[in-house]
């Protein structure tokens, strides 16, 4: 028998719909994510999580922030305490902090500024890693389509669909 990589993936509903062991049949995938999550849950149930052992921990959390239309302040905060919350507990296990992705605000009926918050938030969090010497992984721009996400790549303006998946998995690949 042999040991497979384990990845350990935290997030919300992207990560939790995200079919990973389709795309990485070699890895042994952990998916910590969770429909409607949010960074207050993450941090609320970080201790359980960062305990599971892996070689590869990859984080994505604050979309529903940003739609539940949480201060972008808090957001990134949050963001910056889970990042140094699993700092203390991991030892070793690479860290890989993954951008927020576009929404669709067309498709979503928003008023059209969700997108300039979710940069601003990337920019903040690409900062805070640099800063930490983290891997940052800038997802935002491959799903771009002008100022929005492609529509080929969402279900609903907010939620991936098979081709944004697809493009998802070709983007984490270099992990692997």
């Amino acid at each position: 028998m042999t040991n497979k990589l384990t990845a350990l993936f935290i997030g919300d509903s992207l990560t939790e719909w995200f079919e990973l062991e389709k795309y990485f049949p070699e890895v042994m995938i952990i998916n910590e994510g969770i429909a409607g999550d949010t960074s207050y849950g993450v941090l609320e149930r970080l201790d359980n999580v960062v305990n599971i052992p892996a070689d590869k921990i990859f984080l994505m959390i604050g979309i529903n922030d940003v739609l539940n239309g949480f201060q972008k302040d808090d957001i990134i905060e949050n963001q910056e305490l889970i990042i140094e919350q699993v700092l203390t507990h991991i030892n070793g296990t690479e860290l890989i902090v993954q951008s927020l992705l576009p929404v669709n605000e067309t498709m979503l009926g928003s008023p059209g500024y969700l997108n300039k918050l979710i940069r601003y938030i990337n920019k903040e969090l690409k900062a805070h890693c640099d800063a930490r010497k983290l891997t940052y992984l800038d997802l935002y721009p491959a799903f771009l389509d002008g100022d929005e996400m492609k529509r080929e790549y969402t279900t609903d303006g907010g939620h991936l669909s098979s081709e944004g998946y697809a493009l998802w998995a070709e983007k984490l690949q270099q992990f692997f």
